[in-house]
């Protein structure tokens, strides 16, 4: 009862505004005397690594460099097995298997559509194929990794709401990552397409790609828009080169087709690092990937 009701403020308060507004705040420069007491605050509590991160000369200027801080070299292996699939992040697996056809699992006894969450005819590259659902905390590293090597072909930037996404609100609200606002990267690789759906949620003020320098996410004035990029103008990606980041917590949906991946073993509850083999990809496809093509 208690989360019934939780959930209905969630559904009444400005989400968007309120997330706008956090995340403007943290953007705001501030002293280091009043900066890093919150930023030891913030580790302890959330168990940030902080042996990991690269500190910048005279330290973090704001609280959202700190968040989007870059780690180490050497900390993130990335598998180099053929046709190796890995983590894009530094998350915990909450559900991953097959897509039975569009319908995909959110919490136990909880479900939501492929189509709700991909809205428009690309969804059908995914029907009957398989998916990853992972899970960033407050003290994870929030930048974002490719899964696998291939090319940015294309985008989809879907508006929507900003509902946390916290484990009671995944069991409590139906489809929920296709409420969100969230941002699809496309990446065609030689087995086939995958997709890396970037969920947004309560204070994440912004979701940015490498591929799209001036793209941000829960702008004021915001449309729905998936673009497909002419093949010579796509970026091509190693898996474990960075893809984008988030400006404060949330989740990603790794979206694959048809019998193009056989996932390691691994459960739900697992925690992974980016670079960390999560699945390998079957036999190459026999036809050549058709290339990037605009729509808006």
């Amino acid at each position: 009862m208690a989360n019934e009701f939780i959930i209905f403020i969630f559904k009444i308060i400005p989400k968007s505004l309120l997330s706008r507004v956090f995340g403007y705040i943290t953007r705001i420069p501030v002293p280091q005397f009043l900066l890093n007491p919150v930023i030891r605050w913030y580790s302890g509590k959330f168990g940030v690594r902080t042996g990991e991160i690269v500190y910048p000369a005279g330290g973090f200027r704001t609280f959202n460099s700190f968040f989007t801080r870059k780690v180490k070299n050497g900390v993130h292996e990335i598998d180099t097995g053929r046709g190796a699939v890995v983590s894009p992040v530094d998350a915990r697996i909450d559900q991953f298997g097959k897509i039975e056809k569009t319908s995909m699992i959110q919490a136990k006894g909880v479900f939501f559509s492929l189509e709700d969450l991909v809205p428009s005819e690309s969804f059908k590259e995914f029907i009957d194929g398989s998916f990853m659902t992972l899970y960033l905390s407050p003290g994870d590293y929030h930048r974002i990794h490719s899964p696998v090597d291939g090319n940015v072909i294309g985008f989809f930037s879907i508006p929507g709401k900003l509902f946390t996404v916290q484990e009671f609100m995944v069991k409590g609200l139906q489809g929920l990552f296709s409420k969100n606002e969230r941002m699809i990267s496309y990446i065609n690789t030689e087995y086939g397409l995958v997709g890396v759906c970037k969920v947004g949620a309560m204070n994440v003020g912004r979701i940015g790609v490498v591929y799209e320098e001036d793209y941000r996410s829960n702008r004021f004035f915001r449309r729905r828009r998936e673009y497909f990029y002419e093949e010579d103008s796509q970026m091509t990606l190693k898996r474990g080169d960075e893809l984008a980041r988030f400006n404060l917590g949330s989740t990603i949906v790794l979206l694959f087709q048809e019998n193009m991946v056989k996932f390691s073993k691994i459960k739900c509850g697992d925690t992974v690092r980016v670079g960390q083999k999560i699945g390998t990809l079957s036999a190459p496809l026999k036809k050549k990937p058709k290339s990037g093509k605009k729509k808006q």
